[in-house]
């Protein structure tokens, strides 16, 4: 009642009579800070304090009878270290932090129409099929252990590959039948100038199927980007205009994990293919987790063969962590990660990535400690 009390409230200072008169709005999201000590490869250590993915949003949603309801959601980053890539913050030789801003970039926003039997449509910004299904398997997310520094990724474009949040999307996500759910989406590309040099044909499509009932998880996806450029800087980055349009690239993985009592195993295996022969490779992952009491420790390790194009190309990573829980909603996360490249790998660490390594061939870094916040 208290989130739903402040929601409204906010609404009301800056929406229309209307959304502020909406009843069942509610406010939600997360604050995750780490302090870090990190090294590049060139034996500099470097210290940050750094954003591990928090975010806020609002959500809601309207019966419309019949079992069937409108829903809705807002969502968006907040840059809690006070600038978006711990590189500059400072906007004037005085020091003023103005320019940094409390807010960069839409997450999961949306609208749409859900159905307890027939599941839900939405059109918006949403994080692919592809990345949601194996989210659950990544116990470093958002620290500078992140499985993203591999998974998803590939060494000459790291993080923008797949494993993405697209704008311009439509979705679908099934009911869930005795533990199994299938997700499917599809990305329209770049608004561009129709009329000109900016004609964009440029689509994606994305598809997952799951299973999750007790102990058992299994899940797999598949993810195909058509008339893409390799080298685009778009923020939603699947599928961009640009002088490689024409370029196609796909994906596809496998994970599962189990649930021994109080330790938890996992293993993910992933696959990249295009037609330029620039990323294709395969990687994959094993980790565990262990509870006692309000501790978790934690164990990965990831593995990246060598680009189609490049030899000794790959990499391998290892992470190790302990999540203390100080109540339902708030814990302290210590983190240590590092990534061997291999002679010619240029993979970085991190989720963004965080530590980029100063050459190729170079093994990067780091240790965190932080904490993390749920609202």
């Amino acid at each position: 009642m208290q989130k739903k009390l402040i929601a409204l409230a906010v609404a009301g200072m800056f929406a229309a009579p209307a959304f502020a008169a909406t009843s069942n709005v509610d406010v939600y999201g997360q604050i995750n800070m780490s302090v870090e000590s990190v090294n590049d490869g060139d034996d500099r250590w470097t210290r940050m304090v750094s954003n591990n993915n928090s975010f806020f949003g609002f959500k809601g949603s309207e019966d419309l009878g019949g079992g069937l309801s409108a829903v809705w959601q807002i969502e968006m980053n907040l840059n809690t270290d006070g600038n978006v890539n711990n590189t500059d913050g400072w906007a004037t030789a005085g020091g003023d932090w103005s320019d940094a801003g409390a807010i960069s970039g839409t997450r999961n926003t949306f609208v749409g129409l859900s159905s307890k039997n027939f599941g839900t449509v939405l059109a918006g910004v949403h994080d692919t099929p592809y990345k949601m299904a194996t989210g659950p398997l990544d116990l470093f997310v958002g620290t500078l252990g992140d499985y993203n520094a591999i998974m998803g990724a590939a060494a000459s474009n790291p993080s923008s590959t797949f494993d993405l949040r697209t704008g311009n999307t439509i979705a679908y996500i099934s009911p869930d039948f005795s533990g199994f759910n299938f997700k499917a989406a599809y990305v329209m590309g770049y608004e561009g100038n129709l009329s000109g040099s900016g004609y964009d044909t440029a689509n994606a499509y994305s598809l997952s199927g799951t299973y999750s009932n007790g102990p058992l998880f299994v899940t797999a996806a598949y993810e195909k980007h058509n008339d893409v450029d390799w080298n685009s800087s778009c923020r939603h980055g699947a599928v961009c205009l640009g002088a490689g349009e024409g370029y196609d690239r796909d994906a596809w993985k496998i994970g599962a994990s189990y649930k021994f009592g109080d330790l938890k195993v996992g293993a993910m295996y992933e696959n990249m293919d295009d037609n330029a022969d620039n990323i294709g490779h395969y990687s994959w992952m094993l980790n565990a987790a262990y509870t006692m009491g309000a501790m978790t420790f934690k164990a990965e390790y990831l593995k990246a063969s060598e680009l189609d194009a490049t030899n000794d190309s790959g990499a391998s990573m290892w992470a190790l962590g302990m999540d203390y829980a100080l109540s339902k909603r708030t814990t302290i996360q210590l983190t240590y990660a590092r990534l061997d490249n291999d002679d010619n790998g240029n993979w970085d660490l991190g989720q963004g990535p965080r530590v980029t390594n100063d050459s190729a061939g170079d093994t990067v870094s780091g240790f965190g400690l932080g904490v993390r916040h749920s609202f």
